[in-house]
């Protein structure tokens, strides 16, 4: 079975018993982002988690198989969804900057992407407006000499 046919049926499952992503979470004892990116394919469950997972939504064997698997991380940037939109925009207006603030901050080196967390909350602004704060959090990796 294909990763998009995969995704919208374990989604499908999901939203059949009106469960959020928190809630998965909660089950499989992880990060709610870590799980919102393993139900769509792009992180794996252990399989003792992917059994809980597959207990919870009431999936079948193949499809709780395919929440252990090794991912395979090539979906490239959906330019037509305005959230994933905005996020590109935000790097293409602030990348270089906080690269640079980054290289005068840390050294040379970069954010690792692998020794790596991302938390997003709902928070209320000044002015009592609803806002999404994402937290990017990495390992700095330095550049070595040789």
């Amino acid at each position: 079975m294909e990763k998009d046919a995969i995704r919208s049926k374990i989604k499908a499952a999901r939203l059949k018993k009106k469960l959020k992503i928190v809630d998965v979470a909660k089950v499989v004892g992880k990060n709610s982002t870590f799980v919102a990116a393993a139900l769509n394919g792009n992180h794996r469950f252990t399989q003792a988690e992917a059994v809980k997972v597959g207990k919870l939504l009431g999936l079948d064997k193949e499809l709780v198989q395919s929440l252990s698997r090794f991912p395979v991380r090539t979906d490239p940037p959906n330019m037509a969804d305005p959230f994933k939109y905005r996020l590109l925009e935000i790097i293409g207006v602030y990348g270089d900057s906080l690269r640079e603030m980054a290289n005068e901050t840390f050294g040379d080196g970069i954010m690792s992407a692998i020794d790596f967390t991302l938390d997003m909350e709902k928070v209320t602004g000044s002015q009592g407006e609803t806002r999404c704060k994402i937290t990017l959090n990495g390992k700095w990796l330095e550049y070595k000499s040789f």
